[in-house]
């Protein structure tokens, strides 16, 4: 007879996932800023959230979405908020979302380098 193999693992490192990578994230970009300033380092910054904000999607968020559906196949991905926005207002939203990440990245600007 075969044992089952249990699937809550998946479940539980989609969630840890989730909570982890935002700020590993957030620590990398301050200290490649800090560390590696000038043309190349920012422009791999804005190329990666251009491609996550037009795929309206993280990598990180597929793998947590792919590990919760090994535990249940009936797990539906929301991707984001942002996704959320474009499907319940349209995609017009994204002017505000856009201005909103502008906002963001100026008042960093800002605070660190004032």
């Amino acid at each position: 007879m075969r044992k089952r193999f249990d699937t809550k693992v998946y479940w539980w490192l989609g969630h840890v996932i989730d909570l982890i990578h935002m700020p590993i994230v957030i620590g990398l970009v301050v200290w490649g800023a800090a560390r590696f300033s000038g043309e190349l380092y920012v422009s791999i910054v804005v190329v990666t959230v251009i491609l996550q904000i037009g795929l309206m999607g993280c990598p990180f968020m597929a793998l947590t979405g792919l590990l919760k559906r090994l535990h249940d196949p009936s797990y539906v991905n929301h991707w984001s908020f942002t996704v959320w926005l474009y499907r319940k207002h349209g995609p017009l939203v994204g002017i505000p979302v856009f201005l909103f990440f502008v906002a963001i990245g100026l008042a960093l600007r800002i605070f660190f380098f004032s």
